[in-house]
């Protein structure tokens, strides 16, 4: 069969004509008059091997595959020419034979379809060494900072150790950062239809790519040529009928490379895939109620036999009740308007919720799931032109332009009229509804305002959906000239000239979330109607939320020169070189959606809006070698090195040397032993050296006497300045960071007992230096040192918070901690890669299907993080628990991740089931609860007082089908079934990423079976 790869580990062709756009379905080998010839059904078509002319199928069926290669004889189809462009990941030599010492997943096209990944997310989100903070869509849906991008965290090292390229050339970063910190590039925006191959380099790539490459390479290598007309249409939901997908592309090309010297087409592609919100889900993910599984009731105000109402909820059905002229209220609670009742929302309930309403309060129900969302609203557009020219007979040019829109949509839940501001220097909690209007009128949102009395308000906006739209456009021009020239000694030369230019623009637009002044004046003007609140206009609702717009922006833009040729012989074959030079530019400005004025803190919006921002831009200049030495047939060494030089807008510079050394040594046909050693480097992202993001702890500053004396009542006692209260923590850039650095190795056996059969296994470490964390002084020590007088630690500065009304000359305390990123100790993870790879037709009666397998499986042995004596030291041990909790959005590292896919194909039928499993994790997490407590189950981790008792995450399954049916040589039909068996999302109480489950693991668990039909054709 014709698998469009000469090298299945290592190199794509990158080619695909309209004869050949369905490798998903593969005729097997037909049984006839050749019944008794020996047959070879694991032969793969050499790259030198005549093509089929457009419109012709290549099946197993030796007649026809006759019958094709006449064909093309006769219309002049020459063979490929030395001179095509080929794309080979983690080497600089272009040769397509050239095998790799790293360990490298390739993914093909056939891949992707048999298994139905139908984005490049989707197959970078199913990797095995996928790990710890990979960033999914469905974290997206939860408010992560980062919203509507996505990418892959491999080893488990976050989304900033991983690069991902596109035909081996960088891409421009997501204008916003995971969690406020890591610069990253979304995948969100790739086009699927056009790619090829999806190659992972699977350990260290410092040494040919540079910076960011410390845990892994992700190269998305596009198709060359196509010719004809290709189209494709799908749609689909899950089997409750929501969570709607409609996907389709189209492309044209023209012209043959080897007959007509050119091929020029042009693709374009339509994504859509609708939200889905906890409260379509099936219990209990769909409710805040958890007593069928041992948990409480947290719906909002649930009347307990007792007669009390808890948890008291705020809800879109407004209570007051009479303000106390301060920050609460007397007496009971009741509905503004009974006879509106509580709608759609709940039921009407009676009971005690504050001391003294002697159990008459009222207020509605609700369920707390209710806004939750569980994927955001997702459209994708793209559209490409693709030329490749044959310039001379030894020189190629290649260059495509790519623009593409991802549009991501999430809603919240509405904010509430008792609220802060983000930086909670303004709030509303004091702020009642007057008895009278500004015009001296009685206000009809107070029922008591004929007494005189001012309203106490509870109301949760309904008609104020937070919603919050990333807009990301991408714009990208690559252009490559690559061919060879003859010597006379050693063996020819290669060269390659590229160039990269990639701008990013992402809108990002907020509606619903209103500021606190917009707030007060909402509430106390009497503009707003709260009695009936569909009676509001826009003009008011765009008073109360004002939106909120910023304009993210990144660029990329990349020169490349490589050369290459053979040297001299050794025993083993030739001695290679290969050298280059890339010059790079890099920039990112991300504007906080929500700045704090702090001469008017109220202008500034609620917390729903973080105001995280970023901004920087470096030159790199950086040279590179590799040097290939056969030294014996079964013995072959690779040596690489690459010199960076980073030149940073903060004003700083630095630079890195990256090795890397690869061995093989091939005893027996049947077994080759690979290894590799490398070091690398990862940059310091743009928010690390020049951003900040804000988050908010507790402080209680009663410890230090001499600020409490200064802040006293007239009683004596400390007034409310010198209580409890939130203080901020303003994680800033430090732009003396120094990049981490990092040691890996990988090593084992392939062993390949038959001609069929492929087993592999790997071993992996990485450790890395200078480790770039928030500073790890603790928050609360720092503002205690800070009130004291005594010395902060380097880099660490304090924002006074506002004057104490009462003692206006009092010391003030500390509002913002200024922390800084700083570079700690080291982090080491190791672990196993198992894979198995065959291809087979089955024995006797069934022979004539043809059985394809492929699998991977990765442990974590362990990924600990040591640190620095000035945070008390010892060592956070994270394998197999919850942890990193903070760093990685609470996903945690699961000790076992595994795929596998199985493919029959009979005729024109192909059926494939694909196997997933995460396995299972405690809910503890060292970073959460100090060094050394994640052991046992004394410290385990839950978000909320009415989730049931647990210690360990169960593991997850996941069997998903695909069958496609190739009509004829122009039509196929194909049907995915996702969950087929309906496994249910195992119950995760600690993770924050999402409700009762994990999203990294288990998404398609909440889900459930989903189904997705399509067509495919070729003209």
């Amino acid at each position: 069969m014709y698998a469009g790869a000469s090298k299945a580990q290592t190199v794509s062709q990158g080619t695909g004509t309209a004869g050949n756009q369905n490798p998903a379905v593969v005729a097997p080998h037909h049984r006839g008059k050749s019944a008794n010839k020996k047959k070879t059904p694991t032969q793969t078509i050499k790259p030198s091997d005549a093509e089929a002319p457009a419109g012709s199928a290549i099946t197993t069926d030796n007649a026809a595959n006759r019958r094709v290669i006449a064909d093309a004889k006769a219309q002049g189809a020459a063979p490929r020419s030395r001179e095509e462009n080929v794309v080979v990941t983690g080497t600089l030599f272009s040769d397509p034979n050239a095998t790799n010492a790293s360990p490298i997943e390739h993914i093909t096209r056939m891949d992707m379809q048999r298994r139905g990944l139908k984005t490049v997310t989707d197959v970078l989100q199913s990797l095995s060494t996928n790990g710890a903070g990979n960033l999914t869509n469905g974290w997206s849906a939860g408010g992560g900072f980062a919203t509507g991008g996505s990418a892959p965290s491999l080893r488990g090292l976050s989304t900033d150790s991983t690069l991902t390229l596109i035909d081996g050339q960088r891409l421009a970063y997501y204008g916003l950062a995971d969690d406020g910190e890591r610069n990253f590039v979304d995948t969100n925006w790739i086009p699927m239809s056009i790619m090829q191959t999806v190659d992972v380099l699977e350990d260290g790539g410092s040494a040919t790519y540079g910076a960011d490459a410390v845990a892994g390479v992700v190269n998305m290598v596009t198709r060359k040529e196509i010719q004809g007309v290709e189209g494709n249409a799908e749609g689909g939901l899950s089997q409750r009928g929501d969570a709607g997908h409609q996907r389709l592309w189209a492309t044209y090309g023209h012209g043959d490379l080897h007959r007509d010297g050119y091929n020029f087409y042009i693709n374009s592609e339509y994504q859509q895939d609708d939200p889905l919100y906890y409260r379509q889900l099936q219990s209990p993910y769909n409710s805040g109620d958890l007593t069928g599984i041992g948990g409480g009731n947290a719906n909002y105000n649930t009347l307990l036999p007792d007669g009390t109402i808890s948890p008291f909820g705020v809800t879109p059905a407004a209570i007051v009740r009479r303000s106390d002229g301060a920050n609460s209220g007397t007496g009971a609670w009741q509905l503004l308007n009974p006879s509106a009742g509580c709608g759609s929302f709940g039921s009407v309930v009676t009971g005690s919720v504050v001391s003294g309403d002697n159990g008459k309060s009222q207020t509605c129900t609700m369920n707390s799931q209710r806004y939750a969302q569980v994927a955001p609203d997702i459209r994708r557009i793209n559209a490409t032109a693709h030329l490749t020219v044959n310039v001379t007979p030894r020189s190629q040019l290649v260059a495509m332009f790519n623009y593409s829109q991802a549009m991501t949509t999430v809603t919240g839940t509405p904010t509430t009229t008792r609220t802060y501001s983000q930086a909670e220097l303004a709030n509303t909690l004091s702020t009642p509804i007057p008895a009278y209007l500004p015009n001296g009128q009685l206000n009809p949102n107070d029922p008591f305002a004929a007494e005189g009395k001012a309203a106490e308000v509870d109301y949760r906006f309904a008609d104020l959906l937070p919603t919050t739209t990333e807009f990301n456009q991408n714009f990208r021009g690559s252009v490559r000239y690559a061919g060879w020239e003859p010597s006379d000694w050693g063996s020819d030369w290669h060269y390659n000239a590229d160039f990269v230019g990639m701008a990013t623009r992402l809108t990002q637009t907020i509606t619903g979330v209103p500021t606190i002044n917009s707030l007060e004046n909402a509430i106390t003007s009497g503009d707003y109607n709260f009695v009936d609140p569909s009676q509001n206009s826009q003009a008011v609702l765009n008073a109360l939320a004002p939106r909120s717009v910023i304009t993210a922006t990144t660029s990329e833009y990349s020169g490349n020169l490589t050369a290459n040729k053979g040297l001299f012989k050794l025993p083993g074959g030739t001695a290679n070189l290969a050298i280059g030079a890339n010059f790079r530019h890099e920039a990112l400005n991300d504007p906080s959606a929500n700045p704090l004025n702090i001469a008017d803190p109220g202008a500034q919006y609620v917390g729903t809006i973080n105001p995280v921002n970023a901004k920087g831009s470096r030159w790199v200049e950086s040279g590179f070698f590799e040097v290939g030495l056969p030294f014996h047939k079964m013995v072959n060494v690779d040596v690489s090195g690459r010199y960076d030089n980073y030149n940073e807008s903060t004003g700083n510079s630095f630079h890195h040397f990256s090795p890397k050394v690869g061995l093989q040594f091939k005893p027996t046909k049947m077994l080759t032993l690979k290894g590799t050693f490398n070091q690398g480097f990862r940059v310091p992202s743009f928010s690390e050296t020049g951003g900040s993001n804000v988050g908010y702890v507790t402080y209680d500053p009663s410890a230090v006497t001499s600020f409490v004396n200064q802040h006293r009542s007239a009683d004596g006692s400390a007034n409310t300045y010198a209580q409890p209260y939130s203080i901020g923590e303003n994680t800033s850039g430090n732009p003396n960071l120094r990049p981490e650095t990092s040691t890996g190795f990988s090593g084992g056996p392939v062993f390949k007992p038959t001609d069929w059969l492929t087993i592999s296994a790997d071993y992996y470490y990485i450790r890395k230096n200078h480790y770039i964390a928030p500073n790890p002084y603790g928050v609360a020590a720092m503002a205690t040192d800070y009130l004291e007088g005594n010395a902060l630690p380097s880099g660490v500065t304090v924002t006074p918070d506002v004057a104490d009304t009462q003692n206006p000359s009092g010391q003030l305390r500390p509002g913002l901690i200024n922390l800084g990123y700083v570079n700690t100790k080291k982090l080491i993870t190791d672990g196993f890669d198992l894979k198995i790879q065959a291809q087979k037709h089955l024995p006797g009666p069934l022979h004539d299907v043809l059985w394809v397998s492929k699998g991977e499986a990765t442990f974590v042995h362990r990924y600990n993080i040591y640190l620095p004596a000035s945070s008390g030291g010892g060592v956070e041990r994270f394998a197999g628990t919850l942890g990193p909790y903070s760093a990685v959005s609470s996903s945690g590292t699961p000790r076992w991740r595994a795929n596998w896919a199985n493919t029959f194909m009979w005729k024109g039928l192909s059926v494939t089931p694909t196997v997933y499993y995460t396995s299972g994790y405690r809910l503890t997490a060292d970073d959460y609860s100090g060094a050394g407590t994640s052991g046992g189950c004394a410290n385990v981790i839950s978000n909320s007082a009415y989730y049931p008792s647990q210690c360990h995450v169960k593991g997850f399954w996941d069997v998903d089908l695909t069958v496609n049916y190739q009509v004829n040589r122009r039509w196929n039909i194909y049907a995915n079934v996702y969950n087929l068996l309906g496994f249910r999302a195992p119950y995760d109480f600690g993770t924050y990423g999402g409700y009762l489950y994990n999203s990294s693991w288990a998404q398609n668990g909440v889900v459930m079976r989903s189904f997705q039909f399509g067509v495919n054709v070729t003209l």
